[in-house]
C-alpha cells in the first residue's frame, strides 16, 4: 500500500509541475466555449464537461489554470474511484498493481493535462461499474441508484456512456448466477434514474433536430475509407502508446484467452470476470472492427480500459512490473524532452495551444485598426475557439461560409446580420484548413493584411474580406 501511495503523489505532482508547459489546447478552449456559454447539451459534445469548466472557472477565473486544473483534480478522483472498484474485486497486493498500472498510463496522464469529454466521462463511468458490483455482488439495493445517478452523468459527459447500461443488461442475461436480477425492479430503477438525468440532453436534441446523435453516429467515422490500413496501424499505435505496452498485449493476451470460453460458456465464467468483461469486450470489439474499415478516435476505448486493466492485473505475472516500468519510464522520457527540453516547433506549439496568446493578441491589434469588421475563421472550432478565450471580441466560425458550424451556430448570433460588411478572416496555414475557393465567393474580395509568425514560421494568415454577401451563396465543392 504505501509503495503505491508514493508512486501515485509523486506521479501527480510531477504531472501538475508538466501543466505549464502545455498550452490551452484548441479542443480545451473549444470547451471553454462551452462554459461560456451554458447550454442543456451542445452541438457535439453532452454539456458536463462545459459545466465543469465553468464551475472551475467561477472559482479561478477565466484563465488556462481553471480549465487545466478541473481535468487535474477530476482525473485525480478517478484515480481513487478505480482504486474503489479494484478494492472490491483484486484481492491481496494485485489490486495495488492495478493501481500502479493504471495511474502510470498515459491515458491517465493525457486525462489530468488536457480537459476534454473523457475526462468526467472515466470518473463517472468506473462509479458506475462500482455503484454496480457493490448493487449486485454485495447485495445493497440502495447502489442501484447511485449506479443510476453516476450513469446519468456519465451520459450527460459523452454518448458512448451508452454501454455502461448496455454492458449491465448484457451480464444479467448472459449470468447464470445472477440472471434472477432481470425479475426485479431495481436494474429497470437504475437505468430509468439514468434516463432521467439524460433529460436535459435529450430536450436539447429535439429542440435541435437531434444533431448531435447523427453527429456521433454518422459523421465521426468514415467506413471503407481508401486509408483503411493506415488508420488502423494509427489506432493500434496509440492504444499502444496511451496504455502502454505491457498492458496493451496483456489485453489482447486476456482476449484470445477468454474469448472462446465467453462465447461458448458464458455461464462457467468466473461471474466477477464476467461482469468486467461486460464493460470491456463490446465497445472494445466494436471499436477494432470500426477501425477495420475508416478512422477511430484514439481515445473512443478510454473507459473499457477501466475494467480491462483490472482483468489485466488479476493474471498478469508479476515478473512483467519490470517491463512495464522500462518501457513507461523510457515513454515518459521521451515525452519530457519532446514538449519540455527540445526546442518547440510552430507545429508543437499550434498543437499544444502555446500560439494562442501571441495569435488572440496580434488578431485584436489588427481588429482594432479595421473598426466595424468581423473577425472569422472557418478551420472547425479550433482557430475560432483560440481566439474567442483570449479575446473580447465576438468570433465567429465556419457557418459564416455554410460549412458545419460546431456550436458556433448554436449561441444565438446571427450571422445574416453580417450581409454588406467587411471580415477579418483568421486562417492557419499549418494544418489542412478550409480551402480558399470556398472561402472567396462569399465576399467581393479577400486580400492578405498581415501574418502571424510562430516561432519564426508563418503560422497564420491575416486576410482583409470586403462585401460579405450572406450565406445564400452557391459554391461547388
Amino acid at each position: 500500500m504505501k509503495k503505491a501511495l508514493i508512486v501515485v503523489i509523486v506521479l501527480n505532482v510531477l504531472r501538475l509541475a508538466f501543466m505549464p508547459f502545455i498550452g490551452l489546447t484548441p479542443q480545451e478552449s473549444y470547451f471553454a466555449y462551452y462554459a461560456d456559454h451554458l447550454s442543456l447539451s451542445y452541438f457535439d459534445h453532452p454539456p458536463l464537461v462545459g459545466y465543469t469548466i465553468w464551475l472551475f472557472m467561477k472559482a479561478f477565473g477565466h484563465n488556462m489554470f481553471a480549465v487545466k486544473f478541473a481535468a487535474f483534480l477530476i482525473t485525480l478522483l478517478t484515480q481513487l474511484a478505480f482504486f474503489a472498484l479494484a478494492s472490491r474485486v483484486l484481492r491481496s497486493g494485485r489490486k495495488y498493481l492495478a493501481w500502479i498500472m493504471f495511474c502510470t498510463s498515459m491515458m491517465v496522464t493525457s486525462l489530468s493535462l488536457q480537459n476534454c469529454p473523457d475526462v468526467v466521462l472515466a470518473l463517472f463511468w468506473t462509479l458506475s461499474v462500482w455503484a454496480l458490483y457493490r448493487a449486485i455482488f454485495e447485495g445493497e439495493n440502495r447502489f442501484w441508484i447511485y449506479a443510476g445517478l453516476f450513469m446519468g452523468l456519465a451520459f450527460d459527459s459523452k454518448y458512448p456512456a451508452a454501454g455502461l447500461p448496455a454492458g449491465l443488461l448484457i451480464f444479467l442475461l448472459f449470468s447464470g448466477r445472477y440472471r434472477h436480477l432481470l425479475a426485479k425492479p431495481w436494474p429497470y430503477i437504475s437505468i430509468l434514474t439514468m434516463l432521467l438525468l439524460a433529460l436535459p440532453v435529450l430536450i436539447w436534441n429535439a429542440q435541435n433536430d437531434f444533431v448531435s446523435f447523427r453527429l456521433d453516429s454518422v459523421l465521426r467515422s468514415e467506413p471503407f475509407d481508401s486509408d483503411t490500413p493506415q488508420n488502423l496501424f494509427q489506432f493500434i499505435l496509440s492504444q499502444i502508446i496511451i496504455l502502454m505496452p505491457v498492458l496493451f498485449v496483456g489485453l489482447w493476451w486476456l482476449f484470445g484467452k477468454y474469448m472462446w470460453r465467453i462465447v461458448t460458456k458464458p455461464n462457467q465464467t468466473n461471474p466477477e470476470m464476467w461482469f468486467l468483461l461486460s464493460f470491456f469486450l463490446p465497445t472494445f470489439i466494436g471499436v477494432y472492427l470500426v477501425s477495420i474499415f475508416g478512422e477511430v478516435k484514439y481515445n473512443w476505448l478510454i473507459p473499457t480500459y477501466i475494467t480491462g486493466i483490472i482483468m489485466v492485473a488479476r493474471f498478469l505475472n508479476l515478473r512483467w512490473q519490470k517491463w512495464h516500468w522500462i518501457l513507461t519510464s523510457a515513454l515518459y522520457a521521451v515525452c519530457i524532452y519532446f514538449i519540455v527540453l527540445a526546442p518547440q516547433s510552430a507545429y508543437v506549439r499550434y498543437d499544444l495551444g502555446l500560439d494562442s496568446e501571441q495569435l488572440a493578441h496580434e488578431v485584436d491589434s489588427v481588429h482594432a485598426a479595421n473598426p466595424g469588421t468581423f473577425v472569422f475563421a472557418t478551420d472547425g472550432y479550433k482557430t475560432a475557439s483560440k481566439l474567442s478565450f483570449y479575446s473580447n471580441d465576438t468570433i465567429y466560425g465556419p457557418q459564416v461560409i455554410n460549412q458545419p458550424p460546431y456550436h458556433f451556430g448554436y449561441v444565438g448570433i446571427d450571422s445574416k446580420q453580417l450581409t454588406g460588411k467587411n471580415g477579418i478572416l483568421v486562417k492557419p496555414r499549418l494544418n489542412s484548413s478550409t480551402p480558399f475557393h470556398l472561402i472567396v465567393p462569399y465576399f467581393d474580395d479577400v486580400k492578405k493584411i498581415h501574418s502571424v509568425k510562430i516561432a519564426g514560421v508563418e503560422a497564420y494568415g491575416v486576410f482583409y474580406c470586403t462585401g460579405y454577401k450572406g450565406q445564400g451563396v452557391d459554391v461547388q465543392q
